[in-house]
């Protein structure tokens, strides 16, 4: 018990970054999924609203972006909390590596940012506009990296 009182503790320290990027999940390896939008991400984990209840324990795949996902991570959900039409999701995610799980948290915050400054540059750009204009303009960079982007 007093372990699982440590992971909860570590998990509250993680910093959260409040996002609007587009987001899918896919549930049970099932062709169907939902999209949604992020409500915040950490490099430990990260939440969505969904139209559907998700059980603690499930394990699910999130994908970015949806159209075209180029960023693939399973996560196990943790929480599931119902709001008048919808459900908050939160999640961790389950790749042990930490620079992937920091790559995942760079690149929300690099998409979200993007939207944002276009926003106040008075471009009218959607989250999901932002995020596939982003990936068609930067994500080759952004992977040269190394790092194999789809997990």
């Amino acid at each position: 018990m007093e372990g699982d009182q440590e992971v909860r503790i570590e998990k509250r320290r993680a910093v959260r970054e409040p996002v609007q990027v587009p987001v899918s999940f896919v549930l049970n390896e099932v062709l169907a999924s939902e999209s949604s939008y992020l409500n915040d991400i950490s490099a430990s984990g990260a939440s969505f609203n969904a139209m559907v209840a998700l059980s603690p324990g499930t394990v699910i795949l999130l994908r970015l972006p949806p159209s075209k996902p180029v960023f693939r991570v399973q996560a196990r959900v943790v929480r599931c909390q119902k709001l008048v039409f919808e459900y908050v999701i939160g999640v961790e995610f389950l790749n042990q590596d930490e620079a992937f799980r920091r790559q995942i948290l760079h690149l929300v915050q690099r998409i979200d940012a993007y939207r944002r400054e276009a926003v106040q540059a008075g471009r009218a750009l959607t989250p999901q506009m932002a995020t596939v204009e982003w990936f068609d303009r930067f994500g080759r960079d952004f992977f040269q990296s190394g790092t194999e982007p789809v997990r």
